[in-house]
């Protein structure tokens, strides 16, 4: 598949997760097999994410996406969250909400979840805990955010575990490079101009995703979903190294480790190479 480009909403609508309110959009294709719930990355929002819709109506899926709170049009602080269980919160909200809508079109109870960095790491979240285990069929992961690859000194973790107690919500710059998401010039630019994604993360932010990643390491035995794994192997913000290992002890996963490609897969130049893995890897599940 060729990039196919961003495709508007069918629908622009709003829902409520743990006293917050989520901006969500619909796309529809004309037969829906299925209905495909798309999870951004941390510090951006899902207006980011129409040519993934794009390319999942291609594939003959229904796509909801949605703004996490904190992010994009959803309210909530810019860049933090007090329990990073209140992002499966939202999940379970949307995956209602999806439920609903794909009845409404007469789709079959097909469901997937396609996740980006921290909203891989969410879905992985999710994965691991029987209670709070999506009712999906199968689970894309672009870029887990499973540790970082950026350093960050034992002083500033410190000074963050810290300062997660005492001022949780105290903002830090997150020290994300436009270069270090995409190779595209164009997409760089897009981001740059970009006024709904955000550039600070809090300490509690902070403390919650480490503790998060370290679960999911932990359990990863525990994922009983069918899972694809795309993973950037130039990727300098979420270490692929240790996605790759993470991956390894999934059963059954399917792994594609891209050479050569930076975080955003979705917004790379060879991005449509990773649309094709995506909506076949869903049309096999």
């Amino acid at each position: 598949m060729s990039a196919p480009g961003p495709l508007p909403p069918t629908r622009e609508l709003t829902f409520s997760s743990g006293g917050e309110t989520l901006y969500g959009e619909w796309f529809t294709p004309p037969q829906p097999r299925g209905v495909a719930i798309v999870l951004h990355g941390y510090a951006e929002h899902c207006g980011r994410y129409r040519e993934v819709a794009h390319a999942l109506t291609l594939g003959g899926h229904a796509a909801l996406t949605y703004d996490m709170r904190g992010h994009g049009r959803s309210t909530g602080r810019r860049g933090h969250v007090e329990r990073f269980t209140d992002y499966l919160d939202d999940l379970d909200a949307a995956r209602a909400l999806a439920d609903r809508l794909g009845a409404e079109l007469g789709a079959p109870a097909h469901r997937v979840l396609v996740a980006h960095s921290n909203g891989s790491l969410t879905a992985l979240r999710a994965l691991v805990d029987p209670d709070r285990r999506p009712d999906v069929a199968a689970v894309v992961l672009a870029s887990p955010f499973l540790a970082l690859k950026l350093p960050v000194s034992p002083i500033k973790r410190g000074a963050a575990r810290l300062l997660s107690r005492i001022t949780p919500a105290l903002s830090m710059a997150n020290e994300l490079r436009v270069e270090d998401l995409t190779h595209d010039e164009g997409k760089r630019a897009e981001r740059l101009a970009d006024t709904l994604c955000n550039s600070v993360a809090t300490a509690r932010w902070f403390t919650e995703a480490m503790a998060a990643q370290a679960l999911v390491r932990e359990r990863a035995e525990r994922i009983v979903v069918p899972t694809l794994w795309t993973i950037a192997g130039a990727d300098v913000i979420a270490d692929p190294t240790v996605s790759a290992a993470v991956a390894a002890r999934v059963g059954g996963a399917e792994v594609h480790v891209l050479d050569g490609m930076s975080h955003e897969v979705f917004n790379e130049l060879e991005r449509g190479r990773v649309f094709d893995l995506v909506t076949d890897f869903i049309g096999r599940h």
